[in-house]
């Protein structure tokens, strides 16, 4: 009766206080001590879950959950200064910014009944959480929103974008309104693009001779921290300048829908900087066997003006129930407006039974690289060029090599798509040759469990020829796997038809992995074609802990930084030191000039650039980072110019020793529309005077 009636008092005084000033917002329920026994909550901000509760439901699902900051998962090394694991840590010191540990009592040393709540690195809520910075935050009630999903082995919260600590909001929530829910219950597809294009394939109508591809995948992480958002993103822009008209078409696989009795199509979409959206985005239907498509109506579009995404609302497909379908996405730009479209979480749905077979399961996983050996489409009457000697991949910054085989183009039929199928590039190795096709130079390190998905086809022309597309072995890093088997024949009609193979590997990753595809001549007696290669990194690695990267692996480049100096450029190499560690840097300019240096290809794949940049001891200085040769920076721009803090150890000649950066040091930026050309140029400013005419640039990475 006591709490009813405090409860009863708080709420007037909350009523009387809040509608007495209107502009201050309601402040959020937090529970108090002993409210929460057992299993509770919604995940709702309103009505979180409890620990138990958050351990039980790892769906993946986005949730609030609240409990008290109790510790952190430590890092673990060994002698030789080797990750050894993670181990739980109630006590201070805290080494760790990028996790804490929550739990139902503040005085919880139990790591069973502890929840791992993963908080980005530089991110808000990290600035203000983290045990490391803040071991007074130990104790104090936590109301945090983030993904339901597995990390360091167990049940976690991930992918945190928004909390309240001490009555602050901190971050930025997930979520706002609904989408219109899809019409029935059965799903008939789905493609959320997560990792890829899915089966999706791309053509292009009209494509301006100065971009590369205008659909590609794309993912997205806020620089403030944030979950990953992952879509299809089509665009044709060239500069704010120069604009040419385009068309390009998104088309999904076949669509089982004979068995269905109603169907509606809906997706999630954003755009912006199109001049009309439902002339320039539109959506299209077909028969699967037939050549012409049919308009349809997308229900709602979004502001043109923000990334805010939209759902489309139900798009009627009941016109096409019995059939076999297809749909796609039609982009177009003009040369007066040239927009951008971004698409995601792709549904059919409706009343009826599923039909045909069940797709492939889509690959868990962080995708490391995606190869479906580049966009130009070779010619008929064009020479097929051996592997080793073909220059057309997506990704330029891995080494391609074989003992045989060529690239050639042929339609991409599949079992869902066996006619009007879009021509693409593949490898193919003729009858009786021996396959052993290499993929080197992969960053694959901090991973030591693998993917690997690819579609294979089998030149089964006649009748009781058959083949088992599993004597193609997969081998990652001398881990050799044999896949289940598939056997394909003649009698069926299966020549050339792509199926999808996904294997799992585990093997240490390093930072020079090399994945092969490996079959004896004998193995191949019919003549094989490969084509679209995937690999992914398994987070956690089965049953071990997942491991943290070190944090001042930070501090190394991904791409190669000169190792030599060129005084006519006026930049330098050398090594910096950080704490222990010591790291290759590039130095530009002296007293006297301004410094110049431009990196290697970038690779088609790139999305993210970031670095460290520092300016002279005592001095401040301005770097210009360009994008050359294709590509521009999030919002158009091909420049960004950049003023850098002096630094007291950057002084005389490296080696430099310095104090660990801080986040003001730190500049990250997302990369739009690269291509196997672009590349990174860093200068400094000649309008400065000569003294702040110097800088030093390290951690320079690209993804």
């Amino acid at each position: 009766m006591k709490k009813i009636l405090n409860a009863l008092f708080l709420t007037l005084l909350a009523v009387f206080t809040f509608s007495s000033c209107s502009d201050v917002p309601a402040p959020y329920d937090i529970l108090g001590e002993g409210d929460a026994p057992g299993v509770v909550g919604d995940g709702t901000k309103e009505n979180p879950y409890n620990i138990e509760a958050a351990q039980q439901k790892q769906d993946g699902s986005i949730a609030w959950v609240q409990g008290y900051i109790v510790g952190a998962i430590e890092n673990v090394y060994d002698d030789k200064g080797e990750f050894a694991g993670n181990k739980a840590s109630f006590t201070a010191p805290f080494n760790i910014t990028s996790n804490i540990l929550i739990a139902e009592s503040p005085d919880e040393t139990n790591e069973s009944k502890c929840l791992p709540v993963k908080i980005k690195n530089g991110s808000d809520l990290a600035n203000a959480l983290n045990l490391k910075d803040h071991p007074d935050n130990k104790g104090g009630l936590l109301l945090i929103q983030g993904e339901l999903s597995k990390g360091f082995g167990k049940a976690a919260l991930i992918n945190t974008t928004a909390a309240v600590f001490n009555n602050q909001p901190i971050g930025e929530e997930q979520g706002g309104e609904e989408p219109e829910p899809p019409v029935g219950n059965v799903t008939f597809f789905e493609e959320t693009f997560a990792s890829d294009k899915g089966s999706f394939t791309i053509e292009d109508k009209t494509r301006p001779a100065k971009v590369e591809e205008i659909w590609k995948w794309e993912s997205y992480t806020p620089e403030a921290g944030g979950t990953t958002s992952t879509y299809m993103k089509a665009s044709a822009f060239i500069s704010a300048t120069e604009k040419e008209a385009s068309e390009s078409w998104l088309i999904s696989p076949a669509v089982d829908l004979t068995k269905a009795t109603s169907a509606s199509l809906t997706f999630e979409h954003a755009h912006k900087f199109c001049g009309d959206p439902t002339k320039e985005l539109t959506v299209w239907v077909k028969e699967s066997t037939a050549s012409a498509w049919t308009q349809v109506t997308i229900p709602t579009y979004g502001t043109n003006s923000d990334w805010k995404f939209v759902s489309s609302g139900n798009i009627n497909l009941s016109s096409y129930v019995g059939k076999n379908i297809q749909f796609a996405f039609k982009y177009m730009s003009t040369t007066s407006d040239v927009g951008t479209w971004e698409v995601r979480n792709v549904k059919v749905t409706g009343e009826g039974e599923g039909g045909g077979e069940e797709p492939t399961p889509p690959v868990e996983g962080t995708k490391i690289f995606v190869e479906t050996f580049g966009a130009k489409i070779i010619g008929k009457d064009e020479a097929k060029p051996a592997i080793g000697e073909y220059t057309g991949w997506d990704n330029t910054n891995l080494t391609f090599a074989a003992t045989s085989g060529d690239v050639r183009a042929i339609a991409h039929k599949t079992p869902e798509l066996t006619s009007n199928a879009p021509m693409v590039n593949h490898a193919w190795f003729t009858k009786n040759s021996e396959i052993d096709f290499s993929i080197s130079n992969i960053n694959a390190s901090g991973y030591n469990k693998f993917i690997v998905a690819y579609e294979v086809a089998a030149n089964v022309y006649s009748a009781g020829e058959t083949a088992d597309l599993a004597a193609i072995k997969v081998v990652l890093n001398d881990k050799e796997v044999t896949p289940v088997s598939k056997v394909v024949s003649g009698d069926n009609k299966e020549a050339n038809i792509f199926h999808t193979i996904q294997v799992e590997v585990e093997v240490v990753g390093t930072d020079a992995t090399t994945l092969k595809f490996v079959a004896n001549g004998d193995e191949n007696s019919v003549g094989f074609r490969l084509y679209n290669i995937r690999l992914y990194g398994v987070n956690g690695g089965g049953t071990d802990p997942e491991p943290e990267p070190k944090p001042e692996d930070i501090y190394k480049s991904n791409i190669d930084l000169p190792t030599t100096d060129n005084s006519d450029a006026s930049y330098y190499s050398g090594e910096i030191y950080i704490g222990d560690g010591k790291y290759s840097m590039l130095k530009l300019g002296t007293s006297s000039k301004i410094g110049s240096w431009t990196s290697q290809s970038l690779g088609r794949s790139a999305t993210k650039l970031s670095f460290y940049a520092l300016g002279w001891n005592k001095q401040t200085a301005k770097l210009i980072v360009t994008i050359e040769e294709g590509g521009t920076f999030e919002g158009g721009n091909t420049s960004q110019t950049i003023s850098l803090s002096g630094n007291a150890g950057i002084t005389g000649n490296p080696p430099f020793t310095i104090e660990a950066p801080t986040n003001s040091d730190f500049f990250e930026y997302t990369l739009d529309g690269i291509t196997s050309n672009s590349k990174i140029k860093f200068e400094t400013d000649a309008g400065e005077t000569a003294k702040n005419r110097r800088a030093v640039v390290f951690g320079v990475n690209i993804k």
